[in-house]
């Protein structure tokens, strides 16, 4: 299958490595970039464990966790742990479920105070009793400019991923610019939430049942791929292979 990632790099080129390697053809088309932004707290000072859910968060907040080594950190998702290892940074638990799964982790472990280092487009707070959860806003993926090739890469691609909400309400609202049909577009995304910013009349819309690329690659694959050729009108024809 031809997949589309769209998502900015470095996750661009790491979400390509792991679809070659189960033996498909990504293609790398990202219309964002990751932007650094200043971090509102200098000190880890008064919080008992800090909240990782993405390897840009780990990357952006590399001095501040260098800086605070005695705070614990709870990431969510191998490329998050991957992140801070590479930074020899400790992990002290890594979540797959998401980012209230890791929350509760990380309150069985005693911690009640936590600091979550996020990016600029995150999931909402989790709300648990006795649990005090601060943001702090330290990246966002700042829109490119279009690439020229961006119809003709939509329209060789079998499945367009979106890793965030974002990513799909600009890519809907860049087709729907663009006057690319939507019901010639199979869409996959890591969440219900994400799907739903993306919006409605794709040819599919595949989901997977936990927001990372392994889950992602494992629904994918137990959907029908659709395959785009033209008939003899020029017409986008989808048929199962």
């Amino acid at each position: 299958m031809r997949l589309l990632i769209i998502r900015p790099q470095p996750g661009a080129d790491a979400t390509a490595h792991r679809l070659r390697a189960a033996g498909h053809e990504p293609i790398l088309m990202p219309l964002f970039a990751i932007e650094v932004l200043p971090m509102q707290r200098r000190s880890a000072a008064g919080y008992d464990g800090l909240l990782l859910t993405s390897g840009n968060a780990a990357r952006a907040a590399g001095e501040f966790l260098t800086n605070n080594p005695a705070t614990p950190i709870y990431a969510v998702g191998s490329a998050t742990a991957s992140a801070l290892h590479a930074l020899s940074l400790p992990v002290a638990k890594t979540g797959s479920e998401g980012v209230e799964a890791l929350v509760r982790v990380a309150v069985a472990d005693g911690h009640q105070r936590l600091l979550w280092l996020a990016g600029e487009d995150h999931s909402p707070i989790p709300h648990i009793d006795d649990v005090s959860i601060d943001i702090d806003i330290i990246y966002r993926s700042a829109m490119v400019d279009t690439p020229d090739n961006f119809v003709h890469q939509i329209t060789e691609s079998d499945v367009v991923i979106l890793h965030s909400s974002r990513a799909a309400r600009h890519f809907a609202d860049l087709c729907d610019t663009m006057n690319l049909p939507r019901a010639n577009i199979t869409l996959a995304t890591f969440s219900s939430a994400i799907a739903e910013a993306a919006g409605e009349n794709w040819a599919a819309m595949i989901i997977a049942d936990a927001p990372n690329d392994a889950a992602l690659l494992k629904a994918i694959q137990a959907q029908f791929t659709p395959t785009h050729c033209q008939d003899e009108r020029g017409t986008a024809i989808e048929e199962p292979i």
